[in-house]
């Protein structure tokens, strides 16, 4: 067999063991990248009127907050601005809990008081780390998917590549005028390597998530051939296990 045909190959197996992983990644992403904008559309409590008159400290807001969630302590205050509610975060891993009261920055009135363990865009983030699997099991299941993926999109670049200037023009076109299983082919090559310098590198920004070796690698090429320093991350999102 050829090396295109190897490739060819290689292609349509990855792609059929990947794509499904690929696909629920890649729409939880597409949701939490517009978490933002739409919570804003339908949590009215992330919203106060403006006033002329200064913001309690945060001393006051840690006071009321934890009275709501007694026996938690609270472990970030965050102010967003004149017409945003205060945000007063309670997290921790053993017990595990992550609750968030919001309250008018003004009087101090707790506005809303909400479990983020079970806010949908969680439940988004999670599917988007492990699948909704325990971590242990989703996270190298995630990480193993989108390294495939990343093999997909080069033999999709080998397989792409022309032979010549005629073959080029022709890779770079679409030819409506067939039939449409020649139309899905055109639409597949020629979207497809438009597509691929993008998709690329969120797959490969993904890996250094995904796997330890990678990051490091990653790292030493980028710095110059320094170690990489672990750090431990304390946001309210615990970080996934490397591999």
């Amino acid at each position: 067999m050829s090396f295109k045909k190897i490739t060819g190959k290689l292609h349509l197996w990855l792609g059929l063991s990947s794509g499904l992983v690929v696909f629920i990644v890649a729409l939880t992403g597409c949701l939490y990248a517009f978490q933002a904008e739409i919570q804003d559309l339908v949590q009215p409590y992330k919203f106060v009127n403006a006033q002329n008159r200064p913001f309690l400290p945060p001393s006051t807001f840690q006071k009321i907050a934890e009275k709501e969630l007694p026996g938690k302590k609270a472990h970030s205050i965050q102010y967003e601005g004149k017409m945003k509610s205060v945000q007063v975060a309670f997290y921790n891993n053993e017990p595990e809990y992550y609750y968030v009261v919001f309250l008018d920055p003004y009087s101090g009135k707790v506005l809303k008081t909400k479990d983020m363990n079970a806010d949908f865009f969680r439940f988004v983030l999670m599917g988007h780390y492990y699948l909704w699997l325990p971590p242990a099991i989703g996270q190298p299941v995630v990480a193993t998917g989108t390294l495939i993926f990343v093999i997909l999109l080069i033999s999709g670049i080998i397989l792409w590549w022309p032979k010549n200037k005629s073959a080029a023009k022709q890779r770079f076109s679409i030819k409506w005028s067939a039939q449409w299983r020649r139309k899905n082919y055109d639409l597949h090559n020629v979207l497809g390597f438009y597509m691929t310098w993008i998709v690329i590198f969120i797959a490969l920004t993904g890996l250094v998530w995904g796997f330890q070796w990678f990051s490091r690698a990653v790292y030493w090429t980028t710095s110059g051939g320094k170690e990489m320093i672990q750090f431990q991350n304390h946001s309210p999102i615990r970080p996934k296990p490397h591999i």
